[in-house]
């Protein structure tokens, strides 16, 4: 590669039929009373038990299958006898409706929460927006020892459907220390308390003896004893189910703030973009074994109100020898505001982390007759500006330009 051979900038058009290898993480979080305490997502074919509880139809049909007991209080059920449909949690849940989350870009559809990932599949908003780190959502059966991570919510949730034997051994096993005998586990707390301390007064502080007759029945005590230590750890596990749904919630929202944190960081970098392309030997075989398949950069602007650009890198459809690297202009909600068509220089610089002589740096002027640098009329605009053989393949895995399997490309766009 020779970065000082002199190469010409043209208008390319993003051939049909592109995928982006990122996808974006979105999330569905249920109210605790529509979510089901096995699963812990939205409620699907709900039933109530005997004892109060709601579950999933599938979920309490498999727990049932390897305890026989109610997963929150532990009460002994049966599937014939002791769980019945919820057509009036069910029809409240059907009622719900949930807003697409591209509805910032345009889409006003509004489904149901248990249509909504079928609906964001197919949402012609959807438009993928690479980005330079992805975060991995864990199981919400973390805490119980299932070491699953996942790329989308969407994909957590077919692993919560799909595995819940599994989940249910590790539920098993985390509380497998637990004995509870049928005849006692249909009394309530407060009589339980009320029969120990019957039973078995403590001494006092100053060491005097209790003022209650001496217990005659040892086995009567060490049962009370037996069933108050029940009751705690009862009351454990339900404490372990909350804490469950905060670490999914917290989960949540970390990966929000690192959302918003990187949003604030494209607004207000003033067009000055460095993307990191990591996990790039992965990225690139894929696009060698599928020429179709790109790599979008996330969308930066050139000021806080200005022009918003995103960086395409792709395999060249003239040269499958070389890499072809465009701009393309975005959607804003400030394009009613600005000039058009735009008017500005353009600066590309693959870095060569090894020997920063040998960073490759191209400039480009806006050419205000092409459709590329129009008012974006879709979410991206489809042409780009830049070039078709922008680098050799080779030279870029050889030559120093990737380090820690991670490839930086710098982009400078300035308006005149």
């Amino acid at each position: 590669m020779d970065p000082n051979k002199i190469k010409n900038a043209s208008e390319g058009i993003a051939p049909m039929g592109i995928t982006t290898i990122n996808e974006t993480v979105l999330s569905n979080q249920p109210e605790s009373r529509y979510e089901c305490p096995v699963c812990l997502n939205w409620l699907r074919d709900p039933v109530i038990t005997t004892c109060g509880h709601k579950f999933c139809k599938s979920c309490i049909t498999s727990w049932l299958q390897n305890s026989g007991h109610c997963p929150i209080d532990n009460i002994n059920l049966s599937m014939k006898v002791d769980i019945f449909p919820d057509n009036y949690t069910k029809r409240e849940i059907q009622e719900q409706r949930m807003s697409c989350p591209f509805a910032a870009k345009g889409c006003s559809i509004k489904v149901t929460p248990l249509d909504l990932d079928t609906h964001i599949a197919v949402c012609e908003f959807n438009q993928p927006e690479a980005s330079s780190q992805s975060v991995r959502v864990p199981c919400s059966f973390q805490a119980v020892g299932c070491k699953e991570t996942f790329d989308s919510q969407e994909d957590m949730n077919n692993h919560l459907h799909n595995d819940i034997q599994n989940h249910m051994s590790f539920l098993m096993n985390a509380y497998s220390k637990i004995q509870i005998d049928s005849d006692i586990s249909n009394a309530s707390i407060d009589a339980k308390e009320q029969e120990a301390m019957s039973l078995w007064e403590a001494p006092d502080k100053n060491g005097d003896q209790s003022t209650s007759a001496p217990l005659s029945n040892t086995s009567a005590l060490i049962r009370a004893l037996y069933e108050r230590v029940v009751v705690l750890e009862q009351r454990n596990r339900e404490q372990d189910i909350v804490i469950a749904n905060m670490s999914k919630q917290l989960s949540a929202f970390a990966v929000a703030k690192m959302k918003q944190n990187n949003d604030m960081l494209l607004r207000y970098c003033m067009g000055n973009y460095v993307w990191k392309i990591d996990n790039f030997k992965a990225r690139l075989d894929a696009m060698l074994k599928d020429h179709f398949k790109m790599l979008y950069s996330p969308g930066f602007y050139t000021s806080p109100n200005g022009y918003r650009f995103c960086v395409r890198l792709n395999i060249s459809t003239q040269n499958p020898l070389c890499f072809a690297l465009h701009v393309h202009l975005m959607k804003t909600e400030y394009d009613n505001c600005l000039e058009w068509p735009f008017n500005g220089r353009i600066t590309f610089a693959m870095i060569n982390q090894y020997d920063p002589e040998m960073t490759q740096r191209d400039t480009m002027m806006s050419n205000s007759s092409l459709i590329a640098f129009k008012k974006p009329t879709t979410e991206i605009c489809v042409r780009g500006f830049g070039y078709t053989e922008y680098a050799v393949v080779s030279d870029v895995v050889r030559n120093g330009f990737v380090k820690d399997d991670t490839l930086i490309i710098k982009v400078n766009i300035r308006c005149v």
